[in-house]
């Protein structure tokens, strides 16, 4: 026989040469079960932990035959608490995916995603799962296998995992199956992976279309017999799309015929307003707890016979109500309810420390005439909107990255509570004139809410605003609950006209000519009024204090107080008419130091405020059952039909404090909890806590004070935020 290359092989060559492949085959078998054997890889290899998931690769079969064709899949056993994304994330999020490196020339196909959840976080809708995902995917095993050999497999599989922040996991995964004449199949897997098939959409048999419906909206008309006849029992019916055409938030209203429904999508800002064709699956969740997904795919056309009669509005099935854009009338409400707000928050305990010191500056700029006085009063203004519109940044930033948080946020975090304690000490001690403004390096800074240029009256804006945004007063608690989950323009405009409210009263101060007159002249009183507006700023300071002791502990508040005592010192050291240069650079680095140390001495974990007692023992001797708040609590609660007041609270919070000590532990309260069995849970919500913040979302809030009551039988009902005795006793009583 004359090879290719004109060479006489000859036919006990050819015998040689298929020897040599059989021994070949037969050491890359070897091989493979020695790497098995290696690394511990077997057809059902050992789950990985990836540290928020446990991922691994599991197989319908236990062995394979040549050319064999059969399902595997990517398990995800994930954490409680987190999620992963479906194929379209929604607005924000990557799904799971493998890269593979070995595949043993093994064909792989695409996953079969099973219909996922509606996972909403404030303005953001994204689409995942929770608990366990199986993606099953088609493997091709090669045709030139033989009994004996093993199909090797190995890659890494990939996702973004979420609670209230996201990271990025993989997994090291593989797969190796011998090969055999007849294949064995694995009956655990093949439950799994048939589930997941069973929960995955089915193709659509009918037709679907899209028309447009005024400027935005994107009509999509389904007719189909399938899946009309699962509308009947519908719970909750919603369209997810395959690409980001329409806008993934917005409440998806239906309407129902005999051959179909219809859904209203809202097109995305980036879509080109036109009807278009779109793909994607619609999910049915029955009442009875049961599912129904079919594939999608519309075309431009018009709304399909029998598929919009009766209009359903429908909501997710998580409990958590859709926020589309308010009417102009809404919002106008809003709007007067953040004015009326801001003007109250003036009266609030906190803020009037600041308000008295900005009263002084006002008498002050008044005698340097009416420009001077305008000058000052748009100084206030701008401090007060720029620290709104910062915080309404920071509320929306926070919100886009998934997580819950109110006006108060800026007081849970101790480095804040413990930076505005020290700039109010500051303060009082430059109004008693301990030191001034000069050539020395430590005033610089401290008596800026003093001066009365625009400089002046701009931080004390906004150092007004900062200790009263989180005094939600009661007419912005339901407002400003329903207003945090609308677009971000509505965020910020509600937050401009609430400092607006706030500014309103020296604004006007500053530009009605009559008003100006009436202010006193200046005189010797105005040393003393400034010398006595120190002593609320001490007392702020201390109230602030006491909120960080509530947060850092009773160490970490003696660490500020001893930092409290070498900067007074400090400063009256340098202060003084014979200090030399030496003393003064001397004392300016001894005053960085104890103005920064207590920031690194206190860092770490907060200090958990939940109180682990069980009861208190009023005057007269009952006892009341109290206990920290938890929705798993309050579930066995419910379930043994015990009644349930609930008390969401800050230390920050005057509101809340203000209640406790007028209502919540006034003893005919407490006797009304004892006679009639009732559990007072506390949520404090001084430190961050994702899952209070969730809570008052839930209940359309934004901040606290937030006073629940589950009677034993029937709906949960919320308290006004400013409470009474008598109140508090109707409540559990009728």
């Amino acid at each position: 026989m004359i090879s290719e290359e004109g060479v006489d092989v000859g036919l006990p060559s050819i015998a040689l040469l298929r020897v040599r492949i059989l021994y070949m085959r037969a050491f890359i078998s070897f091989l493979a079960v020695l790497m098995s054997m290696m690394t511990g890889l077997t057809a059902n290899a050992d789950p990985v932990d990836a540290g928020n998931a446990t991922v691994e690769i599991i197989s319908e079969r236990k062995s394979i035959a040549p050319g064999d064709r059969f399902l595997a899949a990517l398990k995800l056993d994930i954490d409680e608490g987190w999620h992963v994304y479906w194929r379209n994330a929604g607005d924000a999020g990557i799904a799971p995916s493998i890269n593979w490196n070995v595949t043993g020339d093994a064909q792989t196909g695409e996953f079969y995603w099973p219909a996922p959840h509606t996972i909403p976080l404030e303005t953001l809708m994204n689409y995942g799962y929770e608990d366990q995902l199986v993606l099953p995917f088609e493997i091709i095993a090669p045709d030139n296998l033989q009994a004996g050999d093993m199909l090797v497999m190995a890659g890494k599989a990939e996702y973004q995992i979420c609670l209230d922040i996201c990271i990025w996991e993989d997994a090291d995964i593989d797969l190796v199956l011998p090969v055999s004449d007849m294949p064995e199949a694995s009956e655990e897997n093949g439950r799994l992976i048939a589930a997941a098939l069973e929960a995955s959409p089915v193709d659509m048999t009918g037709q679907a279309s899209t028309t447009l419906a005024g400027e935005d909206t994107l009509r999509l008309s389904i007719a189909d017999d399938a899946f009309a006849a699962t509308l009947e029992g519908a719970d909750h019916v919603r369209f997810y799309p395959y690409e980001h055409e329409i806008e993934h938030f917005p409440e998806q209203n239906l309407r129902v015929g005999p051959n179909g429904g219809t859904l209203d999508l809202q097109l995305s800002s980036l879509t080109k307003i036109e009807p278009m064709p779109i793909e994607g699956i619609v999910v049915v969740d029955q009442k009875d707890g049961s599912r129904f997904a079919m594939k999608v795919a519309a075309q431009a056309g018009e709304i399909l016979a029998g598929t919009d009669e009766t209009s359903v509005k429908t909501t997710h099935k998580e409990g958590v109500s859709i926020a589309p854009v308010a009417g102009i009338g809404q919002i106008l409400t809003w709007l007067g309810l953040a004015f009326a707000g801001g003007l109250i928050l003036n009266l609030m305990p906190c803020v009037l420390p600041v308000l008295t010191i900005k009263a002084n500056g006002l008498a002050h700029a008044a005698q340097k005439g009416e420009s001077h006085l305008k000058s000052h009063g748009i100084g206030y203004l701008a401090g007060v909107l720029t620290c709104f519109i910062a915080i309404g940044i920071v509320l929306l930033v926070l919100r886009a990255a998934g997580e819950q948080a109110g006006l108060g946020f800026q007081l849970q975090y101790p480095p804040m509570v413990l930076g505005l304690a020290l700039l109010m000490y500051l303060v009082g001690l430059n109004l008693l004139g301990v030191f001034e403004i000069g050539s020395s390096v430590m005033g610089v800074g401290s008596n800026l809410a003093n001066k009365s240029g625009v400089a002046g009256a701009f931080f004390t804006g906004l150092l007004a605003a900062v200790v009263g945004a989180p005094c939600v007063g009661p007419l912005l608690a339901a407002s400003l609950g329903a207003v945090v989950s609308q677009p971000a323009w509505v965020v910020l405009l509600f937050l401009i006209v609430m400092g607006a409210g706030l500014a309103a009263p020296f604004v006007l101060l500053s530009f009605v000519p009559g008003l100006a007159k009436a202010m006193p002249k200046p005189g010797m009183w105005m040393d003393i009024v400034k010398q006595v507006l120190a002593f609320p700023m001490f007392l702020t300071a201390i109230w602030l204090l006491w909120v960080f002791a509530g947060q850092k502990g009773v160490d970490s508040t003696i660490i500020v107080l001893t930092a409290a005592v070498a900067i007074g010192f400090v400063l009256w050291l340098v202060s003084r008419p014979n200090a030399n240069k030496l003393v003064k650079v001397l004392g300016a680095l001894l005053l960085i130091v104890s103005f920064v140390s207590p920031f690194v001495l206190t860092g770490g974990t907060s200090t958990s405020l939940q109180s682990a007692s069980t009861s208190v023992t009023t005057k007269s001797g009952v006892e009341v059952k109290t206990g920290d708040w938890s929705p798993e609590y309050v579930e066995e609660l419910r379930a043994a039909g015990t009644p349930i007041f609930v008390d969401f609270t800050a230390r920050w919070c005057v509101t809340c404090q203000m209640n406790k000590r007028t209502s919540l532990h006034h003893d005919k309260v407490k006797e009304a909890f004892a006679e009639q069995g009732v559990v007072f849970l506390t949520a404090d919500w001084t430190n961050r806590n994702e899952i209070i913040a969730n809570e008052l979302a839930r209940h359309k809030r934004a901040g606290v004070p937030l006073y629940l009551y589950y009677p034993p039988e029937g709906d949960v009902q919320i308290l006004p935020q400013i409470l009474t005795a008598g109140l508090v006793v109707k409540t559990v009583t009728q």
